[in-house]
């Protein structure tokens, strides 16, 4: 059985990829991503969506454990469970506008706007 012929880019495809590659060669800072401005890092950033994600997670965890405990030495059905699941939630979401607060605080102090450099 032949093997399977690979079709040859076109001298049009090549002289088009050429000329963006020259572009490139020429001005790397459009692709380079520590030269795009953005004003926080890169790890700043995961540092904050791991908070987030952590104060979410925690709340919930955090209440539904003691629900579910308060059900079982209290001999209830799942009521404490769906109360504090609720009341953990808030108070993730709570601690998560708390972080978000205090982060934009500093980073105004710094001098660094949030939405960008002005």
């Amino acid at each position: 059985m032949p093997e399977e012929q690979q079709k040859q880019p076109s001298e049009d495809a090549l002289a088009e990829i050429e000329r963006r590659l020259e572009a490139l060669r020429k001005n790397p800072s459009n692709v380079s991503g520590d030269t795009v401005s953005f004003p926080h890092s890169i790890g700043r950033l995961m540092w904050l969506a791991f908070n987030i994600v952590s104060d979410l997670i925690a709340g919930v965890i955090c209440g539904l454990g003691i629900g579910y405990v308060l059900d079982r030495w209290l001999g209830t059905r799942p009521v404490f469970i769906a109360v504090f699941l609720i009341m953990g939630s808030i108070a993730g979401v709570l601690n998560v506008v708390r972080l978000l607060r205090l982060y934009d605080e500093r980073q105004r102090q710094r001098g660094e706007s949030p939405q960008g450099k002005e």
